[in-house]
This record gives structure tokens, sequence and C-alpha cells, in this order.
């Protein structure tokens, strides 16, 4: 029988009036584990770490005893007011403003626990920036799990040619210089819209080689390899080609300096379930029985089956 899961939803302030979403997933209130922090990329929101049904990491997380929270971005999900033509935010206040009211409305809850922080896509690159930026200075992190990890998109193939080099950097741009937003649903390229800024952001981050702030040039990059970072899963698939290619998620993480770091690469022919893609990482579900059990051996620091796995 499945665990009874309970649901809540915290609202935040931050900077213009915008309110941001935390769903929070839990069993039992008497028993909590430790807090989850859980971060989603670019044109979606976080469902992506959860589904209607019981499919999903956060619920998975969530039955095991952690106490988890899923952020919408701003615009995106349940946070408001939707992402629109007026719409002014980009990078900088995702890792300035927002991620810093997360931290700080899991604090007010769990006080100052050590958390897990978990992220899909670009998500990890925000979550890593962040850290760069600040460090634990609102709270300790005990460990980070990513899935698709990646800031640049170099992989040369013909899928990765027609959707980025075509779709999202040619006719996207002609749609946000015509909307003042980039209506990304319509374009099958996501579940949610982006703001003109963060569209922008995404193109500077994705093509250059310098990793800095978009609005006063801090150099990520550089400050990020100073620090101490928690011990890190990361989670790649060798069929996914174009979001999140294994060559550019070992690029980013060799990026990050020397910490303690392991790389799963995710494949058929490696003894998984399933090629899974950019999304089925983390969605389908078959994941809770296949590559789900090794985050919770990584966060019991008890993980001994190192097969496809790398050190970073």
């Amino acid at each position: 029988m499945a665990a009874i899961l309970h649901h809540e939803s915290i609202m935040v302030s931050v900077s213009g009036g915008d309110q941001l979403h935390l769903k929070r997933i839990y069993k039992d209130k008497k028993q909590l584990g430790s807090p989850v922090f859980m971060l989603h990329g670019e044109v979606e929101d976080g469902r992506i770490f959860y589904s209607t049904g019981r499919s999903g990491l956060a619920n998975y997380l969530a039955e095991q005893g952690y106490d988890v929270f899923v952020a919408d971005m701003r615009g995106k999900g349940k946070s408001w007011p939707a992402v629109g033509e007026r719409s002014a935010y980009g990078y900088h206040q995702i890792i300035a403003d927002d991620i810093p009211a997360y931290t700080k409305a899991i604090v007010k809850k769990r006080g100052l626990q050590p958390q897990l922080w978990m992220s899909h896509g670009l998500g990890g690159v925000f979550m890593l920036a962040y850290l760069a930026r600040f460090g634990e200075a609102l709270c300790p992190v005990e460990r980070m799990v990513h899935f698709g990890v990646r800031r640049q998109l170099q992989a040369d193939n013909w899928k990765k040619r027609f959707v980025i080099d075509w779709l999202w950097e040619k006719v996207a741009a002609r749609l946000v210089r015509f909307n003042g937003y980039l209506p990304a649903k319509g374009l099958r390229l996501g579940t949610m819209d982006e703001s003109a800024a963060c569209y922008y952001d995404s193109l500077a981050w994705a093509n250059e080689e310098l990793w800095v702030d978009p609005e006063d040039q801090f150099d990520y990059g550089a400050a990020i390899i100073e620090r101490s970072l928690p011990p890190s899963l990361y989670f790649a698939s060798v069929a996914e080609q174009v979001f999140s290619h294994p060559d550019d998620v070992r690029k980013f993480i060799h990026q990050l300096g020397r910490h303690d770091g392991r790389l799963v690469l995710l494949s058929d022919d490696g003894g998984n379930l399933h090629d899974y893609d950019h999304v089925d990482m983390l969605l389908h579900s078959d994941a809770r029985k296949d590559h789900f059990p090794l985050i919770l051996e990584w966060l019991d620091n008890s993980m001994t089956s190192w097969a496809a796995k790398e050190a970073v």
C-alpha cells in the first residue's frame, strides 16, 4: 500500500512584488527527515519533480521520509504573476533574490538543519551560481544531486542543430522580439514560457566560455573553484542528444573544479531499464526502481555499486 503523502503550498514574496511558490511534500510531520530543496530548469516548473500520479523524485523521496520542498520559479507553476511581456527579471534575480528567498523559507520551517539540494537542467547551474556567490551563508548544504545539469550547449548533432541552433536561437528570438517574452509552450520547447531577459541570458550562458552574471558581471566560474562544494551526484543519459548531452554535462562538472562528485551515465546498454531522455530521467514510472535507489544510497553515504559511474 502506497504511503499517504501530505502537501502544503508556501508563498514567498520577492522583489517587484512577485510571489514564489514552494510545494512541500512529506509523509509524517512528527518524523520529518532531512529537508530537500528542488529547483527546476528553463521552460518548465516544479512538476518536473512530481506528477499527478505518484511518479517523480519528489514523491519518491517523501515516501522515504524526506521533507521535500519543490520550487516554482518566477512566473511559472503557481508562482505569480505569470510570465508575460512585463516580466523584467532574468538570471541575476533568480540567483541573487529568489534562491535566497526559497532557502530562508525552508529554514523558517526546519531551522538551520543541513539541506539536500537537487536540480534538473539549468536549475543546477543556478544553485551552483548561488553557492559561488554566497556560499553557505544562509544554511549548510550537505549533499547535491543534479539531473542533466549543463551550462553550455556545444555538442554537435542534427537534433541539436535543429532544436537549439535553428528553433531556439533563430525562431524563438523572433517570437521574443514580437511578444516581449518567449512563448515556449506554443513552440513545444517546454511546459512554461520564459521572460525575455531569461531568454537572452540563456543565449549568453549557452554560447560564451566565461560564466559571468548577465547583470553585474560577477565571475561565477572563477568564484566556484574557490568554494568547497558538498559531495555531488550527477545524472546524465547517453541517449539525450540535445538538452543535456553527456559531453556538455561532463564539461560543466569539470568547470566546477575538484570536488567529491560522481557522474552516473544512464543507458539501456549500461544496464538501465530504458534509454531515458532529459525529462524521463525524472518522471518515468520505472525510475523509482531503476536509478532513484542510487540516490538513497548516495544520501546514506553507502553507495557501493560504481558500475557506469565516473569520478569527477
